[in-house]
């Protein structure tokens, strides 16, 4: 039985449910962004595997993920790291994370979450519930808020100067699962998903510390991020996912012109093991086996570059 308070906070998130769904699809330069079926996970699958920073999850079969399935004997394994903790936004000043209890979180805080996938649903406990349906594990994992946790995701590709028609991408190490990925990061509160990927590429595609190197590295990327186009906007099929937190994203893409794409340098940050640039190539399995959904949102690049 749901608690008076938990009562508020849910009528709390429904009475303006549609005024932000509004306001999410206009958040990016005002435009819309109709997500293909294809790219819209309809089963999650790495939100079920193996994160190497979790414990085992409650293992779930394809038939017991939908929450509309009942499962009496569900006993998902409860985990939130360290570091997040740490983070708690009510203990530590300027902590990015929510506190563990969040019956601390008040009605503002809930009805201020927006979620890509619609209203917010939430379960008994008066937690948010994964929209994807069951994971595995519960609390919140490696995620800081409960609910939705924002990233936003900037694909940026070239032709690869010595060989004209192979299509390329920037592409950074992960250091939590050694995954190739896109240079993609947390979206800070109040900040534009536009800055947000400018800043995220700048963090882990552009540590250069020679100052006339740095200046021609800003100036760039300056350019390359005038113009995006919104590839995919909505929940990610991502191993950090949990019960009650997970991942949504903005992906959006920037092509580099022939004099962009030979001139821009690459150099590892601090978030990142590694960069390059990768060959969107399925025979390369550092690209067949991309981080969570990136290779489906670099295919449908792909797939548009072909069309044009």
């Amino acid at each position: 039985m749901s608690s008076p308070s938990q009562t508020k906070r849910k009528r709390a998130v429904e009475d303006i449910a549609a005024s932000q769904a509004d306001s999410v699809q206009k958040s990016v330069g005002g435009e819309t962004a109709a997500v293909p079926a294809a790219l819209a996970p309809s089963l999650h699958v790495k939100a079920r595997g193996p994160h190497p920073r979790y414990p085992d999850r409650f293992p779930v079969p394809d038939t017991k993920v939908p929450w509309s399935s009942t499962w009496l004997e569900y006993n998902p394994t409860r985990f939130t790291a360290a570091g997040v903790l740490s983070q708690d936004c009510t203990v530590k000043s300027g902590g990015w994370a929510d506190p563990a209890d969040p019956s601390k979180l008040s009605a503002a805080d809930w009805a201020a979450r927006t979620s890509y996938e619609g209203a917010i649903c939430y379960g008994d406990q008066g937690v948010p519930r994964n929209p994807c349906g069951r994971t595995g594990l519960a609390e919140r994992g490696a995620l800081g808020k409960w609910g939705p946790n924002h990233a936003a995701d900037p694909i940026v590709t070239r032709y690869d100067p010595k060989r004209p028609q192979q299509l390329q991408m920037v592409a950074i190490k992960r250091k939590d699962t050694g995954e190739w990925a896109i240079p993609g990061g947390m979206v800070d509160p109040g900040e534009a998903v536009s800055a947000t990927v400018k800043r995220e590429f700048t963090e882990e595609a552009g540590d250069i510390t020679d100052a006339a190197e740095r200046a021609r590295f800003e100036e760039l990327t300056a350019k390359l991020f005038q113009n995006d186009k919104v590839v995919y906007r909505g929940y990610v099929d991502d191993p950090r996912n949990t019960d009650h937190a997970w991942m949504e994203t903005t992906a959006l893409h920037f092509h580099c012109d022939e004099e962009l794409g030979r001139m821009l340098p690459l150099n590892a940050g601090d978030d990142a093991a590694d960069v390059m640039w990768l060959d969107v190539d399925d025979s390369d399995e550092r690209y067949s086996k991309l981080y969570a959904s990136h290779r489906l949102w670099v295919d449908r690049v792909a797939q548009n570059l072909r069309a044009r």
